[in-house]
């Protein structure tokens, strides 16, 4: 479909530019926000007539979009989200949510596709988002996903900073191995005492003579009990014949 443009629109021409476009494109978004009419002759005549007030108007929309580009330069927003422990969002940040918090935190109003996102925030940190305010003027904002403010505003300033982030990282993954070394040396220094103390206990002190250890009766071996008895009964057996020995009568 052909139309007539009546505002500059990125990527498409300025003013009174006669151009084609898709025709879902023109009826569904360029026809209903007034961006453009249809390149029909009535049309190209009503445009030709009304040029200098389209353009002054073009005019004004492009003065209070400086004045918007002037506010939000820079801005720095935290959208607070549910994360896992991986920094996976439990959802996403999309174009919408940001065009919401802009319009809550500075009274502005802007579309969708102005919020020029490749693809949807899906994790947990900062991100330079880049904003069309108005053709051919751009300016970024910093967009901080975090689960909590204080959070949000902590890797703002480590974004900022990333030299001093990264010193002070270094400074506490320091402090963090010199405390485990301490840990480690208290450890061994615990370990060193606590054997020598043991030693001391087993080992007598000189001077002093071990007490004799009472060494517990052992049981009877039952194996013994039954030879002692076999003996017993050898022996009873033993006086038996002898006595039977000595009654005999001596032969004459």
């Amino acid at each position: 479909m052909e139309v007539i443009l009546i505002e500059n629109i990125e990527k498409l021409g300025k003013v009174g530019d006669v151009i084609k476009v898709k025709d879902g494109y023109a009826r569904n978004y360029l026809i209903p926000k007034k961006k453009v009419l249809r390149a029909s002759k009535e049309n190209l005549k009503i445009f030709e007539e009304k040029k200098l007030e389209i353009e002054a108007e073009e005019k004004k929309r492009k003065e209070k979009s400086e004045e918007v580009a002037k506010k939000i330069k820079g801005l720095e927003i935290i959208i607070i989200r549910n994360a896992s422990e991986n920094g996976q969002l439990y959802g996403s940040v999309t174009s919408k949510d940001i065009v919401k918090e802009i319009l809550l935190l500075n009274k502005i109003e802007l579309l969708n596709e102005q919020i020029k996102l490749k693809k949807t925030l899906k994790s947990i940190g900062v991100y330079e988002v880049e904003i069309s305010v108005y053709t051919d003027l751009k300016t970024k904002i910093l967009i901080s996903v975090a689960k909590t403010k204080e959070l949000g505003i902590k890797q703002i300033k480590e974004f900022k900073t990333p030299k001093k982030a990264l010193k002070v990282k270094k400074r506490e993954e320091l402090n963090d191995k010199k405390n485990k070394i301490d840990e480690k040396t208290e450890l061994n220094t615990k370990d060193l005492i606590h054997e020598i103390e043991k030693k001391d206990e087993i080992e007598p002190k000189e001077g002093k003579k071990p007490k004799d250890k009472i060494m517990p009766k052992k049981e009877t071996n039952k194996k013994s009990t039954k030879t002692k008895e076999k003996t017993k009964l050898k022996k009873e057996k033993i006086d038996i014949k002898s006595s039977k020995t000595k009654k005999k009568p001596k032969k004459k």
